[in-house]
């Protein structure tokens, strides 16, 4: 007899399959426990060992032995007309059946129920009008690419749910690794956090979101230890390609998120035959005081507003730590350089000059790491405030070039085009911006802005309307909605949204004085006009007084250069008849107002914009 005849006369192929159906049943239930219990992940992997090792026993005893109604029985010792193998064989196929049986039952539930695992995880349903775009998108890429993921936010399995900001920071740190590796799309952070909050099946947020893979997880955090579980699953059927828990110091948080990426780039090639090229691996350690600091400052200065100086105080305490953490001093940048939009006069006076204050944690950053984006961005805006056209447009370039799909970088990247009158440009940064992350309404404002200065005033409008939906608390989102009811003529409309608006920087009384003024733009404003045109110098010009825009621009200008930067387009969008256009144009103290924003010096160094051209080497003229 051969031994392949051998081998099945013995059982040992049944008990080999037997073996591993009840193995992988008895595994799975334990990994259920053992994961209820939050124990390590090595128990697991030393359980799954000595599964293959009782796995090798279990086939050695069914060659050399067999069981007998006397007993266990060496098979050598054993006539063959005596032996009771094909009965012991049935017995072994039912047992086959049955745990093959469970085991279907078993990957079923995984199937259908295992990618939504709601308990864990808090995803939030966007709003309407999210929704409606992400599924009109989703419907144009019906076929998703298989490089294409999103990563959902991790949930926070900590028993203080304040630590949101932590596993929200460590989501991102995943997010940007993952955009590091160019051969994959990855979905922009805010399109993903929009889910938060409520249990939807993956699939569904994946057609939503237009990608073909979903990566979620938990973090939990104790003291100076951090868990961070993580599976990345298939869209189009709920299959897990991979999963992974990690249990490990905070100091060595960068290398987590770097294996994350690396595993979930080794698992797109294994699983869908997709070459993907990893990232680099980091060394980076982190003090993890210093790094739960920087994540709650950037949390806070995400949702701007007086959070502001929070986040201010927490940055520096972060670096009073550990003074050579570049990301800290790119943060502590950013948030200097906004906190003024957002605080009382007093509250200004006390942090003294935020400008230098912000230029100055740029320059540390970049001091320290040349190549951080979020430093780059940080200089870039700096030098953007301080009328350093140019260097600020290099900077930016910079950024982008290192960290291509930041939408955040974009938006002032289009600013800069935008007030630089280079609309064109501007719009195609704007519209790369809102592909990579259409939720975000500063961004559809920024684009709203751009569309208003080339005089598509229906496409602006939509996106200040899109944005507002979004957001209604934002409060130049309505009040570009306002502008253009006026720009329309649609002076009783514009008093119906006025009367409805309870905004901070201007109050609802000026703004109803402002629209009656401005059906009879004659009269003489009184104060209640000039304060809203402060805000507003803008419908000063659609009112055709030129003369109160000066006025304005002068003396709030003079107060803060980004004020004085955004009243530049007001020269170049047609919302007026072109000959008034023109007429403003022309003025020689709009002609003041241009040298004295340096635009004619970044227009010889660049290109002049289309209603303007040089005369010689040191004068211009623009109609």
């Amino acid at each position: 007899m051969g031994l392949y005849q051998e081998l099945k006369r013995r059982n040992v192929f049944r008990v080999g399959i037997a073996y591993v159906l009840i193995a992988w049943v008895l595994l799975q239930g334990a990994d259920f426990v053992l994961d209820l219990i939050d124990a390590p992940n090595w128990v697991i992997q030393a359980l799954a060992l000595l599964a293959v090792i009782g796995w090798l026993a279990g086939l050695i005893f069914a060659w050399v032995f067999e069981v007998t109604p006397q007993g266990i029985k060496r098979e050598s010792e054993i006539d063959r007309s005596q032996s009771i193998t094909p009965h012991t064989g049935r017995k072994l196929d039912r047992v086959i059946f049955m745990f093959l049986a469970l085991a279907v039952v078993l990957l079923l539930a995984e199937r259908f129920y295992g990618s939504r695992e709601g308990a864990d995880r808090a995803l939030v349903a966007p709003s309407s009008a999210a929704i409606s775009d992400a599924a009109n998108q989703a419907e144009q890429d019906s076929m998703a690419e298989p490089t294409t993921i999103a990563v959902l936010p991790f949930i926070n399995m900590s028993s203080d749910p304040e630590q949101d900001y932590f596993s929200d920071g460590i989501t991102e740190e995943i997010l940007n690794r993952l955009a590091g590796i160019r051969s994959l799309q990855v979905a922009a952070r805010t399109s993903a956090f929009s889910f938060k909050g409520q249990n939807l099946d993956v699939r569904d947020i994946a057609q939503q979101l237009g990608v073909g893979n979903i990566l979620e997880g938990s973090v939990r955090k104790s003291g100076d230890q951090v868990r961070i579980t993580a599976q990345l699953i298939r869209a189009s059927d709920g299959f897990h390609l991979w999963s992974e828990a990690y249990d490990r110091k905070l100091e060595n948080i960068f290398a987590i998120q770097d294996d994350i990426a690396s595993q979930i780039a080794d698992a797109l090639e294994i699983s869908l035959g997709v070459p993907v090229q990893p990232a680099g691996q980091s060394s980076q350690r982190v003090n993890p005081e210093v790094y739960d600091l920087y994540l709650r400052a950037r949390a806070l200065h995400r949702a701007r507003g007086q959070g502001l100086l929070e986040a201010i105080r927490l940055f520096e305490q972060a670096l009073a730590i550990d003074p050579q953490f570049a990301p800290a001093w790119a943060g502590l940048a950013h948030s200097y350089i906004v906190v003024i939009n957002y605080i009382s006069e007093e509250q200004r006076a006390q942090l003294g000059d935020v400008g230098a204050k912000s230029l100055a944690a740029a320059e540390k950053a970049l001091e320290l790491d040349p190549n951080l984006p979020t430093a780059l961005h940080a200089m870039a805006n700096n030098l953007f405030f301080r009328l350093e056209w140019k260097q600020a447009q290099d900077y930016y370039q910079r950024a982008l070039l290192l960290d291509p799909d930041s939408a955040d970088i974009m938006e002032d990247y289009t600013s800069l085009l935008n007030y630089s009158w280079q609309p064109d440009e501007a719009l195609r940064v704007a519209d790369r911006m809102i592909q990579l992350d259409p939720h975000v309404p500063v961004f559809l404002l920024a684009r709203g802005d751009v569309y208003y200065v080339k005089g598509e005033f229906d496409m602006a409008e939509k996106d200040y309307q899109k944005g507002s939906e979004i957001s209604p608390e934002i409060a130049y989102l309505r009040l570009s909605i306002l502008r253009a009811m006026l720009h329309d003529g649609k002076y009783e409309e514009a008093r119906r949204y006025a009367g409805q608006m309870d905004l901070s920087n201007v109050k609802s009384d000026d703004l109803l004085q402002l629209i009656d003024w401005m059906s009879d733009p004659g009269q003489e404003p009184g104060a209640a006009v000039k304060r809203a045109l402060q805000v507003l110098p803008a419908f000063a010009i659609l009112a055709d007084r030129f003369d109160l825009w000066l006025e304005t621009v002068e003396t709030e200008g003079a107060k803060w250069s980004e004020w004085a930067i955004t009243a530049a387009i007001d020269l170049l969008a047609p919302a007026v008849p072109a000959e008034r256009l023109q007429r403003y144009r022309a003025d020689p103290l709009s002609k003041a107002f241009l040298i004295k924003l340096r635009l004619p010096e970044y227009w010889r160094e660049v290109g002049w914009p289309e209603p303007c051209r040089p005369l010689g080497a040191d004068d211009f003229i623009c109609e």
